[in-house]
């Protein structure tokens, strides 16, 4: 049996072991815990800004009809030639410390697209716009174009219509139009670019999303422009909102309506594409021109006629509470904001009652994303029109409007700056016009017909071109230039 001094020994022997495995331990986490030190230097690069490249806008061309005999009912005939204008505005290379900005103007260079479903191409095409950048040049200038047209009443068509001319996407939102009694509406797919271009027409309506076949795969060849009649997909539709997608080439969306109420014309518009779903969506200058008929008629929605609405649509899977803000040109609210909550994939024509004959801007705030556009009409004695205001995006700094011919139009301005400020529009004769609009307020400017302007003095700017007279009524928004190229790295081997 081993005597004490033999145990004491022992024990020693094992602590000590113990010991050394606990110590190696410990610098073994120590090396996981405290990180080895690193030796390097980062990859060199350059930093190269693309040069602004060509620009290219599409003015949609002619009115169109539907063919009358039944065995042609796809067919589509124009009604006409419309009136283009359109303007490039290069800043000066130095700068000015004149409020005015100072620059010259420049006419692009225009083209037809071939509309390949137009049978009566001597009314002529869509015209396809190239803006090129002068050698040297740090930045893109400032593009505006606008298209009129004016249709005396016939059997089938009568009204007047502008539409400005637009830069070609892969996904836009169509808000407007009906294929109900009396409603005609056309999507004209126009694509300027040298791929083919595959499209995809997603429609909604007042029950949801509508199974359309014939809707997918529609193949819109380069340089060309195709025209689909929305009955053909969605008939009996009072209130359709269509997404428009695109693979492969790009193509500028344009929605055409008209209305027949019995043997009368009703009016015609063009309506471009609205802001992508969101949570916030602006409308600039919509124009009421008269007050509610006591015995007017309904249209979609069960709306009457004569009522100016907004049409609204919740594409997710939630449903969304909507606030819509209405503003007159002077900057006072118009009325309280109108509640409404909207069921996902139904779109919705909510009534703006109430307001006085005049100019307002709109803001409509949602808890889930929405599209959104507004719709009013006039009567006079030119007859019976009416039009649709899309929602647009701000614009930042300066911009260019170019404005077709037409009656009164008129310059409307929403500010969304944080500040207030003096807004400016430069004619190209140097002629000038101003008006002051606090922050979060609107305004508007009265312009001339066919002229080409430099509007200066805004940061955060929602704005459109309205036309108004006599029972004549059509705007365009002015949007914001599609992104340009990000700067580029390029890494040393």
């Amino acid at each position: 049996m081993p005597g004490k001094r033999a145990i004491a020994r022992t024990s020693a022997r094992f602590l000590i072991a113990f010991g050394v495995l606990g110590v190696a331990g410990a610098l073994g986490a120590a090396a996981v815990v405290v990180p080895w030190p690193a030796f390097g230097t980062a990859p060199a690069y350059l930093s190269v800004s693309p040069v602004p490249s060509e620009q290219v806008r599409v003015c949609p061309g002619p009115l169109l009809t539907l063919a009358e005999d039944s065995t042609q009912a796809k067919a589509a005939s124009s009604l006409g030639r419309p009136v283009t204008v359109s303007g490039a505005w290069a800043p000066a290379s130095t700068a000015s410390k004149s409020a005015v900005p100072s620059g010259k103007w420049s006419s692009p260079s225009a083209s037809l697209l071939s509309a390949v479903d137009n049978g009566k191409t001597t009314d002529g095409a869509p015209v396809k716009l190239n803006i090129p950048v002068a050698n040297g040049a740090s930045t893109a200038p400032l593009v505006g174009g606008s298209q009129a047209q004016s249709i005396a009443a016939e059997a089938v068509l009568g009204g007047f219509a502008v539409a400005a001319c637009g830069e070609a996407s892969g996904e836009s939102w169509l808000v407007g139009g009906s294929t109900d009694v009396g409603r005609t509406t056309l999507v004209m797919l126009s694509n300027p670019t040298t791929v083919v271009a595959t499209v995809n027409l997603d429609v909604f309506g007042e029950s949801g999303r509508v199974t359309a076949p014939g809707s997918t795969g529609i193949l819109v060849q380069p340089g060309a422009q195709r025209v689909v009649s929305l009955a053909g997909l969605a008939p009996n539709l009072r209130s359709p909102v269509v997404h428009v997608t695109t693979q492969g080439g790009q193509v500028v969306a344009t929605l055409q309506q008209s209305i027949v109420r019995g043997l009368a014309t009703g009016g015609v518009d063009l309506l471009g594409a609205s802001v992508d779903p969101s949570l916030e969506q602006s409308i600039a200058g919509l124009r009421v021109e008269n007050l509610p008929a006591d015995d007017a008629g309904s249209d979609a929605g069960g709306v009457a006629s004569d009522t100016p609405s907004v049409r609204l649509l919740a594409p997710g899977d939630t449903a969304a509470i909507v606030q819509i803000g209405v503003m007159s040109e002077d900057g006072q609210a118009a009325g309280a904001s109108v509640e409404v909550t909207l069921q996902p994939g139904l779109a919705t024509d909510v009534p703006l009652s109430g307001l006085a004959i005049g100019s307002y801007s709109l803001r409509v705030s949602s808890d889930q994303p929405v599209v959104a556009s507004a719709e009013s009409s006039a009567t006079g004695t030119s007859g019976r029109d009416f039009a649709w205001f899309a929602s647009s995006a701000p614009l930042t700094g300066d911009f260019a409007v170019v404005t077709s011919p037409g009656p009164s139009p008129l310059l409307s301005l929403l500010n969304q700056g944080t500040k207030d400020v003096t807004y400016t529009a430069t004619a190209e004769n140097g002629a000038t016009g101003s008006v002051k609009v606090a922050a979060g307020a609107a305004g508007a400017l009265p312009l001339v017909a066919s002229t080409r302007y430099i509007v200066s003095g805004g940061a955060a700017t929602v704005s459109s071109v309205g036309y108004a007279n006599a029972g004549m009524l059509a705007s365009f928004p002015v949007r914001p230039p599609g992104p340009l190229a990000e700067p580029i790295r390029v890494y040393a081997h």
